[in-house]
């Protein structure tokens, strides 16, 4: 009936890093995922908004894949200290399976891979991560990949971004979808208007799966 979901920004100075902790916590949600930029220095970011951000707020690191095997240990076990610090995306190239599988062991955070070289199977077979991400999957794959996951015990979240409608249908997704049980991002909450006449709020990280007819959302023509 409840589904966990992440909210969205975009990195840029502390102050602003903290500003979008402080908004979003208030609006009920307790992640929030950015990506990681060269411009901005991660560890002044990290301070700035574990200073205001609730003891259960946490933050999804996307890494973009922009690092490697010479510092990205260091780097992710530096972050985890961090209360804030919550799990960390694809922070080494796809095919590097074996240098996912050995960060995996020395971090005591989720690691999230989104970009597989092979696809959900080869990556999947060799615990590479503690969670996937499928961004933008067809329904149809995304049913097929949710088996592969809950045959092997795995959790998975769905990205699709877009509006209210957007989220109306990952929530239910995510709520059919038993190993689903990271959150789910959609980034609905950046926009200031919608064509549906519902905005889905999180209350304490999660989403009410609608249970009116369809989506359980109407259009606003």
């Amino acid at each position: 009936r409840w589904v966990p979901v992440s909210s969205w920004t975009v990195s840029t100075h502390p102050k602003r890093m903290a500003e979008a902790v402080q908004r979003y916590s208030e609006q009920g949600y307790t992640w929030m995922k950015f990506h990681l930029s060269p411009f901005e220095n991660v560890i002044d970011q990290t301070e700035a908004m574990q200073d205001v951000a609730p003891r259960d707020f946490k933050i999804h690191y996307d890494l973009t894949m922009g690092g490697s095997q010479d510092h990205m240990f260091d780097l992710l076990g530096r972050l985890a200290e961090y209360r804030i610090a919550g799990c960390f995306e694809d922070p080494l190239e796809p095919n590097e399976i074996d240098g996912y599988v050995e960060l995996r062991k020395r971090l005591n955070l989720p690691l999230v891979l989104h970009h597989n070289a092979m696809g959900f199977t080869y990556s999947v077979l060799h615990r590479a991560a503690d969670a996937y991400m499928m961004g933008h999957s067809r329904i149809g794959k995304a049913v097929r990949s949710a088996g592969v996951f809950e045959a092997a015990e795995m959790s998975f979240m769905l990205q699709n971004v877009g509006g209210n409608m957007t989220r109306a249908m990952t929530t239910h997704m995510q709520s059919a979808f038993k190993a689903a049980d990271f959150h789910f991002i959609d980034s609905s909450e950046t926009w200031k208007s919608d064509v549906v006449n519902e905005r889905l709020e999180p209350v304490n990280g999660l989403i009410r799966v609608p249970e009116k007819p369809g989506l359980g959302v109407t259009l606003n023509e």
